[in-house]
């Protein structure tokens, strides 16, 4: 059994062994090739910091990587680990971090940082083993957005590009790993940013990729809550779907505003939260 990077690996090869090792998961899920090059480009995964598990040549584990640099901080972010059913029990993930270590240690990152699914008491117990610790609850949103109710008041402009600074005095939480500010950089492109005005003034704005079906960010002017704003974000993004399924991925469980106006005003559910987990290096 050999542990080493991704980097020759084909994307092929990981996407049967990917979907081999969530078959059985606690929520289990199928990704095609397109979603899985699309999850790789907009979580910047890469394959030289992911390792992978080989018995005889072939891939049986993997851990895919990502890395970013946020106020001055160095971070890995595990994007997804996965294990075909058959080679489980034998501490591979342990191993395979343990592998990877030195990499970590040669890019300067200061954290390792994952997220993993509430009520997987296996793998967090697995995790706090490594010497990880639960920072915070993040809640996963999805569903239809059903926003009908037009606000007149509340005029939605297509945005040429980020406005970072002004974007984030609207925020009540830190944006998770795949909807965070240099995350977001990397993928522009792919995003669609629209901003609410009311008198010609932005007071909220939503990042979405139309292609994924993910709204990244959404935010709102504390000013100028409770008054529609957000809703007609929303009503925007549901007419871009048309009917389809849209999610929103790890709202921080301490925002009560943010989870109250995802289910009420947007009509989505949270059938799924997480915790994130940090170990520092």
């Amino acid at each position: 059994m050999e542990i080493r990077n991704l980097k020759n690996t084909t994307i092929e090869e990981l996407l049967s062994v990917f979907n081999r090792s969530f078959s059985d998961y606690v929520v289990p899920f199928h990704l095609s090739l397109e979603q899985l090059e699309l999850k790789i480009e907009a979580e910047g995964i890469d394959m030289e910091l992911s390792a992978g598990t080989f018995e005889s040549e072939k891939l049986v584990g993997f851990i895919l990587s990502a890395e970013k640099e946020e106020n001055g901080k160095r971070s890995i972010y595990n994007a997804g680990t996965g294990i075909i059913p058959e080679f489980r029990g034998h501490g591979l993930v342990r191993k395979m971090y343990d592998a990877m270590l030195p990499v970590f240690k040669e890019r300067k990152a200061d954290v390792l940082i994952l997220e993993v699914i509430v009520g997987n008491d296996p793998a967090i117990r697995a995790y706090e083993n490594l010497g990880f610790k639960i920072m915070r609850k993040l809640l996963c949103f999805n569903g239809i957005v059903n926003v009908e109710k037009q606000n007149p008041e509340v005029e939605i402009k297509d945005m040429e590009d980020f406005q970072w600074d002004l974007f984030q005095s609207f925020w009540d939480i830190e944006p998770s790993w795949q909807s965070s500010v240099p995350v977001l950089g990397k993928i522009r492109k792919e995003c669609r940013i629209l901003g609410a005005y009311v008198n010609g003034l932005l007071v909220g704005y939503v990042i979405y990729n139309p292609k994924a079906r993910k709204v990244y960010q959404i935010a709102v002017d504390k000013k100028y809550r409770k008054q529609g704003v957000g809703a007609e974000l929303f009503r925007r993004v549901g007419h871009v779907f048309e009917g389809q399924t849209v999610s929103v991925n790890n709202a921080e469980d301490t925002s009560e505003h943010t989870a109250a106006f995802l289910k009420t005003a947007a009509g989505l559910e949270n059938r799924v939260s997480q915790f994130e987990m940090e170990k520092e290096i």
